[in-house]
């Protein structure tokens, strides 16, 4: 059983988090620690960064207990969207419920100068995921999920831009990272012994030269 720092609390260092009090299921800060820091990081780079959700299902009778099928379609996303010049971050988490089986939720962020809207990332990720598991190029399978209605069926808008240095940016971020807890629920989580659970992009460090020529050539 893996060991968890559960909150029920509605921030997590000073940002907004989901409550499922009602549900008496908390926010694992070991996975929302790793979110928070790729925000953090993509916003010492990028004078504006697009953050958006997406859901990967994989079809029911897949088990990936290794995570082999998920790792190759991750990889084959993020090359997609390195080679499109978005500079992508990500943290993903693996979850599995009798009704969806194996699924994983991810949040990305990118380099919000090349990009505002997810229609080309989702594409991106459709195409990764119809190489890896055999489907038809350019056909959607459906497995994965936009995030753009909610659980009702209800439109809910998914993508928002953030920018550095804007008097708003505080409410942008707040709104996006509230979006992105929803990786750190406690349900559905796999218990399964020896099983990654958590995936995340490497954290990029600037030093204070590369901070301040950077600053410099945006101002």
């Amino acid at each position: 059983m893996r060991k968890r720092e559960t909150t029920y609390d509605n921030s997590f260092l000073g940002s907004p988090i989901l409550q499922y009090r009602k549900q008496h299921i908390g926010l694992d800060e070991n996975i929302l620690m790793p979110i928070i820091q790729r925000y953090d990081d993509m916003l010492e780079k990028h004078c504006r960064v697009f953050a958006f959700r997406f859901d990967v299902h994989l079809t029911k009778n897949v088990e990936d207990s290794d995570n082999k099928h998920f790792s190759r379609f991750q990889a084959h996303f993020i090359k997609k969207e390195k080679r499109a010049g978005y500079d992508p971050a990500y943290v993903a988490v693996r979850e599995k419920s009798d009704d969806d089986g194996v699924h994983y939720h991810e949040v990305v962020l990118v380099d919000g100068n090349a990009t505002g809207n997810i229609f080309y990332h989702i594409k991106n990720a459709n195409d990764a995921f119809n190489s890896e598991f055999g489907f038809a190029p350019g056909s959607k399978s459906g497995l994965i999920n936009d995030c753009t209605k909610d659980k009702h069926g209800q439109p809910q808008e998914n993508g928002v831009l953030i920018e550095r240095d804007s008097s708003k940016r505080k409410n942008a971020e707040g709104k996006s990272f509230r979006h992105a807890s929803y990786l750190g629920k406690v349900a559905q989580k796999d218990p399964s012994k020896g099983t990654r659970e958590l995936f995340a992009s490497r954290l990029t460090k600037l030093s204070p030269l590369e901070r301040t020529m950077r600053k410099d050539i945006e101002s």
